[in-house]
């Protein structure tokens, strides 16, 4: 019984599925950077052409067989046998590479795409063999001619009748089992270079999510809050006015990340246009004494170092206090909170 003999046809599926694996780790990375930068698009860009090259890959890796098992009654290319009986015609030739590299190297490296280009086309030379068949033709490429010398021994030793012809029939269509090595092909492949260095580069922006502020301990906020709230003393109510909340996300170091979600700044603000002007300015007099401001400040850090717990008091005509936390950690809101709802019922906002 005849034994069945894989000959190798190219590397071209290791590398695509070698693109494919990659790039779906690269999705999964990138779909992560949009959990952490939802302000971003940029993240959803590169996930979706992650995607995208995903599925290119799979698309191709499917039609690239690595080998061609020669067995007793035909060729199997990617579980399609290709019968001795059924061949009827046997077509050699070669084509060059050349187009295929200097549509890869001019776009990605001009010198290079230069040296290519002053290469003969000799230097790029694949083997082509064409075996076609009543239900079509296939085509197959070898950049050595080991295997396709393998390939063509066997067709003419199965089928002595037929003599291969030299010249290929360009026009004619035919199944590729192998990349084409044309100039869509190098493009294609510029296209994935340049993917792998941004979504790479882009990729490694996410290990560093520091802020250009904080995070400040808890601890230090707080007693910054509880030391300026109890010098708080004799503030009358204020009826209708009532301490208002906002947060702001930090921004982070590396602006292609946008502001965090999870270190943000938690101010407090007191604001009502109803309280007589005479009344506001009082009480913000008072506010610049108690917390250590001088009369003519307006923005105030009452923290140390270890902290970074502001008042500002713009110039307005009514009513405006404003008290941030700086940046902390998103989790411990609840607790500053409660600090700064003391601190606004020491004010007399309630």
């Amino acid at each position: 019984m005849s034994q069945t003999r894989r000959v190798r046809l190219s590397t071209a599926a290791l590398w695509v599925w070698g693109v494919d694996a990659v790039a779906g780790v690269l999705a999964v990375w990138h779909g992560w950077g949009i959990l952490i930068t939802p302000e971003r698009t940029f993240f959803w860009f590169m996930t979706f052409a992650d995607l995208v090259v995903v599925a290119v890959a799979v698309w191709l890796g499917r039609q690239w067989p690595r080998h061609a098992d020669i067995g007793p009654d035909g060729i199997v290319l990617l579980r399609q046998r290709v019968r001795y009986d059924a061949v009827t015609e046997i077509r050699l030739g070669d084509v060059s590479a050349k187009p295929f590299w200097l549509a890869f190297w001019l776009p990605t490296s001009l010198v290079v795409g230069l040296i290519v280009a002053l290469m003969g086309s000799g230097s790029f030379a694949w083997e082509v063999l064409e075996i076609g068949t009543a239900n079509g033709r296939a085509r197959l490429r070898w950049r050595t001619s080991v295997g396709h010398d393998e390939v063509v021994k066997a067709l003419r030793a199965a089928r002595p009748d037929l003599e291969p012809r030299y010249g290929l029939d360009g026009t004619a269509p035919a199944q590729d089992f192998s990349p084409r090595m044309s100039v869509g092909g190098g493009l294609l492949a510029a296209c994935l270079a340049a993917w792998a260095v941004i979504g790479g580069w882009s990729g490694l922006q996410l290990l560093d999510q520091s802020t250009l502020e904080g995070p400040y301990s808890v601890e230090a906020t707080s007693a910054t809050l509880t030391r300026v709230t109890d010098r708080l003393k004799g503030y009358d109510p204020l009826p209708d006015v009532h301490p208002e909340y906002q947060t702001w996300n930090c921004d982070r170091t590396n602006y292609l990340l946008g502001p965090s979600s999870d270190v943000v700044d938690l101010h407090l603000k007191i604001v009502s246009p109803n309280v007589p002007e005479a009344t506001a300015d009082a009480i913000e007099a008072r506010l610049r004494h108690d917390s250590g401001m001088a009369p003519d400040d307006y923005l105030f850090r009452v923290g140390g170092t270890d902290s970074d717990v502001s008042i500002d008091i713009p110039v307005v005509d009514t009513l405006y206090i404003e008290i941030f936390t700086g940046c902390v950690h998103a989790d411990d809101l609840p607790a500053l909170q409660q600090r700064l709802d003391a601190m606004a019922a020491a004010l007399g906002a309630r």
